[in-house]
């Protein structure tokens, strides 16, 4: 029995986590509304393997592959992915049941938070500084253009954006909105499933600690750099700070660091206590 379990777990350690989106051969106006969503057709799903850390994306002729993949998986990620990703993919699957598979809806997160929905790109330009690239129709018009590649950058694109406003929950607790016009926090149920501490904390305690940090950091363009920063105060959501980059002291925001990871000692650290 105990043997038994530790296959089990083993086998669930090699299972992939798999971020997605879809793009469809059809608009709603051609199916005859939303209650038809299963009719949409799909063109392309795109996908992010954590296990191969990896993009990739599936056509019709592939979807068998996909499949193979998706049965492996043990979490699923994606945003209004329950309602209409499995949705529209599902007719492909006549033996086998998507809703089956573990899966994170983002926009259920939000929706649980604020009682009621938000777009992507919203989230996205709140979050990271920046969105998708485009519109479900352009995604129609490549595929109708038999234009793969700008299909499959489009969808590898919000694919992409998924991962990181997921990511970005992960490491911080939550994702950020605006409304009128005030950024504010939607708490990311999906983080700290581990007690891990957040950004906000380890850049606290590195400062604690006297410890030098590499911070991958978002500019106001939505850009993401990497700098190495001597900590010197924080106050609220602004850090100032050494940066080595620019050789100079500058301030940063908390929000906007995406990630960030100890390399030594500050070298400047006694400054911090006077």
């Amino acid at each position: 029995m105990e043997e038994d379990k530790k296959v089990e777990n083993l086998e669930q350690s090699r299972k992939d986590i798999v971020v997605f989106d879809l793009e469809t051969k059809k608009s709603f106006d051609e199916v005859g509304g939303h209650h038809n969503m299963a009719k949409l057709g799909v063109s392309l799903v795109g996908v992010y393997s954590y296990n191969k850390k990896q993009y990739r994306g599936f056509r019709e002729e592939e979807f068998d592959e996909l499949l193979e993949l998706l049965k492996n998986t043990k979490l699923l990620i994606g945003f209004n992915s329950k309602s209409f990703d499995n949705t529209v993919l599902q007719p492909y699957y006549k033996d086998f049941d998507l809703s089956s598979i573990p899966h994170l809806d983002i926009l259920e997160e939000v929706v649980h938070a604020l009682g009621h929905r938000l777009k992507l790109e919203s989230v996205a330009q709140s979050t990271l500084g920046y969105g998708k690239s485009g519109s479900g129709l352009d995604a129609i018009m490549y595929y109708r253009n038999n234009d793969w590649e700008k299909l499959t950058k489009y969808c590898l694109d919000d694919v992409k954006v998924t991962k990181e406003v997921y990511e970005y929950g992960l490491a911080h607790g939550n994702i950020w909105y605006h409304n009128a016009g005030r950024k504010e926090n939607i708490v990311a149920r999906w983080g700290r499933k581990n007690g891990d501490a957040t950004i906000e904390e380890k850049i606290k305690q590195a400062l604690a600690d006297g410890d030098q940090i590499e911070i991958e950091y978002i500019d106001e363009a939505g850009q993401t750099t990497t700098r190495k920063i001597d900590i010197q105060s924080i106050r609220g959501q602004k850090i100032k700070a050494f940066c080595h980059l620019r050789d100079a002291l500058r301030m940063f925001d908390l929000d906007r660091v995406k990630n960030m990871k100890v390399v030594g000692k500050m070298g400047s650290w006694q400054n911090t206590l006077l």
